[in-house]
């Protein structure tokens, strides 16, 4: 997926958001988003927008002397989540269709997205609770289930931190022994990393790798040994994240797109409105 320009004001607000949460100084607020600027001035039209995103976020670390401006953010998410998660644990207890139940709380962690989200204060519980109303297509649900149960590898690309600890609901109806779960080798925007994932006792249920990269979505070019032997060897990819799609939606594997739909270009693309939460599948 290349750059539209209805990427730009995306591009624009991360940026102010991120400046702001680097540093508290001005001038170096001033200097960060000013070379933020320039990015996009030159900006190859050609490429994913999470290219592009890359490219701002670690100027405006080099610049603001900041490695990890949403640590605050992301120790915040992991917080809510795992609070949260208590409580849902005990639903899925007595909720005899489980695995869409963990489906739909997979689905709306992704709305834990302060980097897509920014300046806003998102009540995270009550959009899950939102999520778990809403009726999901049952062809979609079955054909996903089907998949993942016959399946014997898969890799499961994580996407925000706080995220995957809902993720961990559905690993574990679909069977954590057969799933390597993969997060960014480096702080990049609000994505998990490796500390995250122990952090949430993620490392506790599933394998976790890193992806070697530090790209908001995946860019095989940019990608570890490992994690590119786990990709090519893997019978499945569960992807989740809207970064993850911009990057792979061209990849010859098949993979589920799991997010939530947060731009307009991307409505367009799959056919589906933004804020909506989607199920899709693109075969090899």
């Amino acid at each position: 997926m290349q750059v539209f320009l209805e990427c730009i004001p995306c591009f624009l607000k991360q940026a102010v958001q991120a400046v702001k949460l680097a540093t508290p100084k001005k001038d170096i607020q001033e200097k960060a988003l000013k070379e933020s600027l320039k990015i996009l001035h030159e900006l190859n039209w050609s490429s994913p927008p999470p290219f592009v995103a890359r490219e701002i976020h670690n100027t405006i670390k080099v610049i603001t002397k900041n490695p990890d401006p949403y640590a605050v953010l992301k120790q915040k998410s992991n917080k809510i989540a795992l609070n949260l998660s208590k409580e849902f644990e005990k639903i899925l207890l007595e909720e005899p269709n489980a695995f869409e139940i963990a489906l739909k709380l997979s689905l709306a962690g992704n709305m834990i997205d302060f980097g897509a989200r920014p300046g806003e204060d998102i009540d995270i519980k009550n959009e899950i609770e939102n999520m778990l109303k809403i009726t999901l297509n049952q062809k979609e649900v079955e054909f996903f289930k089907e998949k993942v149960y016959s399946a014997k590898k898969i890799l499961f690309l994580g996407d925000n931190a706080g995220e995957l600890v809902f993720d961990k609901f559905l690993i574990k109806q679909i069977g954590p022994e057969k799933i390597t779960y993969v997060v960014k080798a480096t702080p990049i925007i609000n994505d998990a990393t490796m500390e995250d994932a122990k952090i949430t006792g993620l490392i506790e249920l599933v394998r976790v790798i890193d992806n070697g990269g530090d790209y908001p979505g995946t860019v095989l070019e940019n990608c570890g040994k490992e994690f590119l032997k786990e990709f090519e060897t893997a019978d499945l990819i569960i992807s989740k994240g809207q970064g993850n799609f911009e990057t792979l939606m061209e990849v010859e594997k098949p993979i589920f797109f799991l997010f939530k739909v947060k731009c307009s270009v991307v409505s367009q693309i799959i056919q589906k409105p933004v804020g909506s939460s989607v199920i899709y599948f693109k075969n090899a």
